[in-house]
């Protein structure tokens, strides 16, 4: 399904989940976006279920819950430029950053064109 993610790294996601529950596309995507930045992309979060998203208090309409985006782990400027630069090169039009993980999604469902920060 992946040329570069395994089905381990998405059950090391918090939460746990497969990436059988990854969309398709998105998953060809991610793999373009790691070719592209040359770095390997370490998941932190990928699929989370509504039920999941409601008890930490989001709207449980999250991009994640519908297998369309990932936190990817970033511990430098350098990697998370590299990323940003992947994604937008890609077609990733939806990007949160945050102290240490980059957010990426391909939801067409929401506002395209947006990057923002989770530093508040």
């Amino acid at each position: 399904m992946s040329k570069y993610f395994k089905p381990s790294e998405f059950k090391a996601c918090v939460p746990s989940c497969s990436i059988g529950q990854m969309d398709a596309g998105f998953l060809e995507t991610l793999d373009r976006i790691r070719e592209t930045a040359g770095i390997p992309l370490v998941l932190n979060c990928a699929y989370r279920s509504r039920e999941w998203d409601l008890a930490k208090g989001r709207t449980g309409n999250s991009s994640h819950t519908r297998g369309l985006a990932v936190d990817i782990r970033c511990g430098s400027n350098a990697n998370r430029y590299k990323i940003v630069k992947a994604a937008l090169a890609c077609g990733i039009t939806r990007i949160g950053i945050g102290r240490t993980f980059v957010h990426i999604d391909a939801d067409r469902s929401l506002t395209q064109e947006r990057i923002w920060h989770y530093y508040d």
